[in-house]
């Protein structure tokens, strides 16, 4: 009984693991269409490989966090909306630094930074419009948030 829930639980991280590479893979080459058409250039297969695992793994957290500022700010009242243009100039200046970075410290890969911008502002609009649908973040005053503060507080 014990191997046959082993069996599944490997099953099930396998599929797991396989979807999010599939998705990560789909998004590269995305990415690579857009990035090769604006200029990017490389030497070997595996300086492309390499910088695309760079980017997609420091841009991930780092788009957490430019996701969270907007929906804090609004949170304790600095913004109205989460929603505006604070996101999309946090993702664009976000990308368009993070490519650069990279491409300043791989030698074998090239791209101009009007390739860059060009790409960083694509990418942003694309996340822009991608969270236009989703809930704003209650406000630090209302009942909502007081309700999810106190499911967190220590009960006595």
């Amino acid at each position: 009984m014990k191997e046959a829930v082993h069996i599944n639980k490997l099953k099930t991280v396998g599929i797991s693991i396989s979807i999010v590479l599939i998705i990560l893979l789909f998004i590269a080459f995305f990415e690579y269409i857009i990035l090769r058409i604006i200029g990017f250039q490389y030497n070997s297969l595996l300086d492309l490989v390499l910088f695309f695992i760079l980017y997609l793994f420091l841009e991930i957290p780092l788009a957490f966090i430019t996701d969270a500022i907007p929906k804090a700010l609004k949170s304790v009242g600095i913004l109205q909306t989460s929603k505006g243009w604070l996101p999309f100039i946090l993702n664009t200046t976000l990308t368009f630094l993070l490519i650069e970075v990279i491409d300043n410290f791989m030698a074998n890969i090239e791209i101009e930074w009007q390739g860059s911008l060009i790409f960083a502002m694509v990418t942003g609009f694309i996340g822009w419009k991608l969270r236009k649908d989703e809930d704003e973040p209650p406000d630090i005053d209302s009942e909502e948030f007081k309700e999810i503060d106190n499911k967190f507080k220590p009960k006595k």
